[in-house]
């Protein structure tokens, strides 16, 4: 294997109440968001709420964009709130508790928000994602794997930074569709990084997903696995991302299937 990483770029192809308060959400595209719906609406964003990380799905939907994640939230559950309306406590009658150490926490294209739901404007081609899960084990997770191919397309907050994809010699050409997918070296900042990385010995392949403390940091996507995993993998988020759908990280077999 070659020692030397092939880099795609630019032109070249509180304590912890107050935490879960923040992130219980106060106050290519996929499918259709982005565009205007069907009726001639306007632009819209994406809406999912799901239970236990994303192993239940219980809303799938569209919503208008100009909205608060609150308020795209409310287009299609039934929402409890607190503190005047900034923090979600229940979703379809679901409740979060300190106690029992499980809330709801979001997503906004991928990256999990310190910044209350009201705060926060879900705009064109945006995905908001709320998921209730337990906190025991795990407080934060800044960032997931789910929303691909956010939030490399839309960024945070409006502002999109340029992509960056690196990986080996051996893998130029799928690192190549990878850029091209993620939307090119078009923006402003640091790039987000999506990175191949071959493990000698390794059977398979897992994609995790890291950033910055800040919610506008620069994120680093990394496929690590095999030469077989990484080849069938970047190919087949390329052509079918919603595999990667309601997952906080996703694990591939050598053929580039994903492993639930």
């Amino acid at each position: 294997m070659a020692l030397r990483s092939w880099v795609v770029r630019s032109g070249i192809v509180t304590v912890c109440l107050a935490l879960v308060l923040a992130a219980c959400g106060g106050g290519g595209e996929s499918g259709e968001a982005g565009r205007a719906d069907a009726g001639g609406h306007g632009p819209t964003a994406q809406l999912w709420v799901t239970h236990d990380r994303g192993e239940k799905v219980v809303v799938d939907a569209t919503v208008p964009a100009g909205l608060n994640a609150i308020q795209a939230l409310e287009q299609h559950a039934d929402v409890e709130t607190r503190y005047g309306g900034r923090f979600v406590q229940a979703i379809e009658g679901v409740e979060g508790g300190l106690e029992r150490r499980q809330d709801w926490f979001y997503f906004l294209n991928g990256i999990e928000a310190d910044l209350g739901g009201a705060e926060v404007t879900v705009r064109a081609g945006d995905v908001v994602w709320w998921d209730f899960r337990s906190w025991r084990d795990e407080l934060r997770q800044p960032v997931v794997v789910g929303a691909f191919p956010e939030p490399f397309l839309h960024g945070w907050d409006g502002k999109r930074r340029p992509a960056e994809v690196r990986g080996p010699p051996e893998l130029e050409e799928q690192a190549g569709a990878l850029l091209e997918f993620l939307g090119g070296p078009r923006g402003q900042g640091e790039p987000n990084l999506f990175e191949l990385r071959i493990e000698p010995g390794a059977e398979g392949a897992t994609l995790t997903a890291r950033r910055g403390a800040r919610n506008d940091s620069p994120v680093v996507f990394t496929l690590a696995g095999s030469m077989a995993a990484l080849e069938a993998t970047a190919e087949a988020v390329t052509t079918s991302p919603e595999l990667l759908r309601f997952h906080y990280e996703a694990s591939f077999d050598d053929e580039g299937r994903i492993r639930e």
